[in-house]
């Protein structure tokens, strides 16, 4: 059935409000009993690395939960395992072919300004976790071994992981 509508405004109308929203994705989920704020700083910390100091007194308390026993450390050095950057750079190409595909279904209106961003976040945050999974390097230290019962450096109970989320935000 032909029809003689022109729906070039609700085309252009769809490709203007790709301007008024902004795609964020990150850590946005508080989980595992962890505080929103507790579950950014890990991430931070294991994206860009860290380098801890006492702050009340000359020394870090460090549990072992194997022997119950608390080491005693002047600073404690986290090396960077950056997983949300390298999952955009090495997934680039991907995305361009995702975004590119998505705008020819507004094109054809099959698709909104508002979906063409929540199915990148989608994609987007499930390159993220993928690199938590499966980063593994740097080590862990033999204490962070010792007490998680295993060198998987960015997983312990699953917190962080299951805290990477989207979210399109009106601008």
């Amino acid at each position: 059935m032909a029809s003689n509508e022109n729906h070039i405004p609700e085309i252009k109308h769809q490709l203007e409000l790709l301007n008024h929203y902004q795609l964020r994705v990150g850590v946005f989920v508080a989980t595992g009993g962890r505080s929103l704020a507790f579950l950014q700083m890990i991430a931070s910390v294991n994206e860009y690395g860290a380098h801890i100091k006492p702050v009340k007194g000359p020394y870090l308390a460090l549990p072992n939960k194997k022997t119950g026993g608390i080491y005693l450390k002047k600073e404690v050095y986290i090396p960077p395992r950056p997983f949300m950057v390298p999952a955009l750079d090495a997934n680039i190409d991907e995305f361009t072919r995702q975004i590119v595909r998505d705008l020819n279904l507004i094109m054809c209106r099959r698709l909104t300004a508002k979906e063409l961003y929540k199915r990148l976040g989608r994609s987007i945050k499930a390159h993220i976790q993928h690199n938590i999974q499966v980063q593994n390097d740097p080590k862990n230290a033999p204490l962070t071994i010792a007490n998680k019962g295993k060198n998987d450096p960015l997983v312990d109970t699953g917190s962080l992981l299951r805290s990477i989320s989207w979210k399109v935000v009106p601008i």
